[in-house]
């Protein structure tokens, strides 16, 4: 049986007329929080947060994910904002983190600017996993495949109203936290939490849950959870992520059964790869960490898609991820298409109006 997979969602609510974010989180949890549903707040109060159940298939993940949408959208709409998948605001500064549950007020208080109208928004994949050991293993080799996954996934061109010259601006705007970005290649579960005991004695970071790297173990669930991805434009572009995330997860732990080593891929190249995956998204370059050179970023997709085949096959998701990377390729990632809306009306409201109609495609 393939792992079970589950995915977080976090979201802003804008005002329907400004497109600015409103500090509407707390009401909108409130209203739609349900024995079915799993809602959080975040660090803004202009932001909300979805999580799926632990699903068994892709088909099922993209029915409990089209249901989040859906009542967050109603929620908010009745509160008097709009739901909007973006990576980063498009317009507008979100609020503080002054009316936040305390741990963000706490974090507002010790990081000052960091987190200061923060509304940046993530998509988070957990896969199942054996244990903490197996999942730093799996850490180390799917730290390769990282920039692949965030160049599909970028969603932020636009900040405070202007063209940030980058496909992901919000992985730039994250990467200043300072756990933030790709993980260190870790040789054992011993070896992980020496490290993240040391920064959290040193003061650096308050506790585990500020442990922001794109891939981490889990503290509180068996799974490993890559969390590198803005969140998505549509459901499906959602879901298309974790059936790749989870076949690369599947993949690592095949190579590690077998006693084969993860890629020695250095952190700066990892690093380096992610902030051009970030700069120019899927249609652009990016860097083949392997031979370490540049190569188109469809090329690296092609070339993720060949290494995970047999794990997708083995999860009977090979058909519907490849369908999905084609309609990718076809209509362009969040970026893309939010690029396309300006250059069609000139308008920053219009992309901001293409962003809020896309978030709840599909989902009625």
């Amino acid at each position: 049986m393939p792992a079970t997979v589950g995915v977080e969602e976090e979201f802003l609510i804008v005002h329907p007329r400004t497109r600015e974010p409103v500090p509407l989180g707390a009401a909108v949890a409130e209203a739609v929080n349900s024995d079915d549903l799993d809602i959080q707040l975040e660090l803004s109060p202009a932001q909300v947060e979805s999580a799926s159940g632990v699903c068994a298939d892709l088909l099922q993940l993209r029915e409990q994910l089209q249901l989040g949408r859906r009542r967050l959208a109603q929620a908010a709409e009745a509160a008097g904002g709009r739901l909007v998948a973006v990576g980063a605001p498009i317009l507008g500064t979100p609020p503080d983190a002054t009316s936040s549950p305390p741990r963000y007020r706490l974090i507002g208080e010790r990081y000052g600017a960091l987190a200061k109208g923060s509304g940046l928004c993530g998509c988070h994949v957990h896969v199942e996993v054996s244990s903490t050991e197996a999942a730093v293993q799996v850490s180390n080799f799917l730290r390769p495949w990282l920039p692949v996954l965030l160049a599909l996934t970028a969603n932020s061109p636009f900040f405070h109203g202007a063209e940030t010259g980058y496909a992901s601006w919000r992985s730039l705007l994250w990467s200043r936290w300072p756990l933030a970005g790709p993980p260190p290649y870790f040789e054992s579960e011993r070896h992980y939490r020496a490290m993240v005991d040391e920064l959290i004695d040193c003061g650096v970071i308050l506790d585990r849950a500020m442990i922001y790297w794109h891939v981490r173990p889990s503290e509180h669930v068996p799974t490993i959870e890559v969390r590198i991805a803005d969140v998505a434009a549509t459901v499906d572009d959602a879901v298309l992520l974790a059936g790749v995330v989870r076949a690369l997860v599947a993949t690592a732990v095949d190579a590690i059964g077998r006693g084969e080593p993860a890629p020695a891929v250095s952190h700066e190249l990892v690093r380096a790869a992610c902030w051009q995956a970030a700069r120019e998204g899927p249609a652009g370059r990016g860097v083949d960490l392997l031979q370490g050179r540049p190569v188109p970023a469809w090329e690296m997709v092609d070339r993720l898609l060949a290494h995970v085949r047999p794990a997708l096959r083995a999860s009977g998701d090979d058909a519907l991820v490849t369908a999905m990377v084609k309609q990718l390729r076809a209509r362009g990632c969040g970026a893309d298409q939010q690029r396309e809306d300006y250059g069609r009306a000139g308008d920053i409201l219009a992309v901001v109006d293409g962003v809020i109609e896309r978030t709840v495609a599909g989902v009625n």
